[in-house]
């Protein structure tokens, strides 16, 4: 069971480097269409922030319910 929770504790890390790149990405792109977007530029880039906080809070939030229900729980 150990081996198995250190296997999830592993993946919930990486996907949080991955859900960190993936929010400076898609930050970048909404800053673009802020910027260039022209007239509708604006209203696209608000779905791009949005989309990639949300996101961010979602993944790295992950982890630390992870570890709440780990530390509650025991098997």
């Amino acid at each position: 069971m150990e081996g198995l929770i250190s296997t999830g504790q592993a993946v919930l890390e990486w996907a949080q480097r991955l859900g960190m790149i993936s929010a400076a990405i898609a930050f970048c792109i909404g800053g673009y269409y802020l910027i260039w977007g022209g007239d509708r530029g604006r209203g696209k880039s608000i779905g791009w922030f949005i989309g990639a906080a949300v996101g961010l809070i979602i993944v790295m939030g992950a982890l630390g319910i992870a570890q709440s229900v780990d530390s509650n729980i025991k098997f």
